[in-house]
């Protein structure tokens, strides 16, 4: 199976009301049109993505392209938020200003649902035959599915060194019969 992990198109953070309903730049949707034009070319079969809405517009120039493509919107797949802090009384909605503790805590959620997803839908696509399948995610997201494949865990998020993940990027994973996975860059600087 091969999985391609796409970072959505550019966004424009700084005229949006908050971080989730950003819209992608004029950039942005030059991108997402590129990446729908190369999962044409990578025969994509099934494609899962965030609900938020630059994910979504990113996601909806590859449904436009490939109208037969089975989609999932699934909120697992959203970047870490306030719900990951399970309740927090304390926490700030704004991400910036969480404290070390509750980072580390949202992060542990967050991967542990995201991971959910992750063998939800590989579960689906070994069950119907399917090959390739693109995954439209935040960079945080697609983060912690390329530690997934090389051994590590959201823990490393807290490190420094893990790569940013530019918007528009993306790689393929090739994964074996054992589990094993190959990372191979498709678009990245």
């Amino acid at each position: 199976m091969e999985i391609y992990l796409i970072r959505h198109g550019e966004t424009d953070q700084a005229h949006a009301p908050d971080p989730f309903s950003a819209s992608l730049t004029e950039r942005g949707r030059a991108q997402a049109q590129r990446i729908a034009e190369w999962c044409v070319e990578w025969g994509i079969e099934f494609l899962c993505t965030s609900p938020v809405s630059y994910t979504q517009q990113t996601a909806d120039a590859i449904s436009e392209r490939l109208p037969q493509i089975i989609r999932w919107d699934l909120d697992e797949l959203e970047d870490v938020n306030a719900d990951d802090l399970l309740g927090d009384p304390l926490a700030s909605p704004l991400v910036e200003r969480w404290t070390a503790e509750q980072l580390a805590r949202a992060y542990e959620h967050m991967w542990n649902r995201v991971m959910a997803a992750l063998t939800h839908i590989q579960l689906y696509a070994q069950s119907r035959g399917i090959k390739r399948v693109a995954i439209v995610a935040h960079q945080l997201t697609l983060q912690m599915l390329l530690l997934a494949w090389t051994g590590r865990d959201w823990r490393a998020l807290l490190e420094k060194g893990i790569p940013t993940i530019e918007p528009g990027a993306s790689c393929k994973l090739v994964l074996e019969e054992d589990g094993q996975g190959q990372v191979v860059w498709m678009n990245r600087k």
